[in-house]
């Protein structure tokens, strides 16, 4: 039997390692994106905003509510809460 394969968290982060002219700055995550190697470290934070922006949007239903606690990052499905439903039901109808 086939088990499914564990999905990649994405969790990049940003070095800083010894170039031609003086430290360039990269952004690299653990599903493979790389940016590419930059003078300042903001730019490398843009590259690294702009690939967790072209990631899918988690459904409502999968969103964490707290991922402080829960340790998720804002674009990652959290199976804590994954189909939670509240326990209050605070909307008014």
């Amino acid at each position: 039997m086939a088990t499914a394969p564990t999905p990649v968290r994405h969790r990049p982060t940003i070095t800083r390692t010894a170039g031609d002219v003086g430290a360039v700055y990269q952004f690299a995550c653990p599903c493979g994106a790389t940016g590419e190697e930059q003078a300042a470290r903001r730019m490398a934070l843009v590259d690294l905003n702009e690939h967790v922006l072209s990631l899918p949007k988690v459904p409502a239903a999968q969103q964490c509510r707290t991922p402080r606690t829960h340790g998720n990052q804002l674009w990652e499905p959290c199976g804590l809460c994954a189909d939670q439903t509240s326990l209050f039901d605070l909307e008014v109808s």
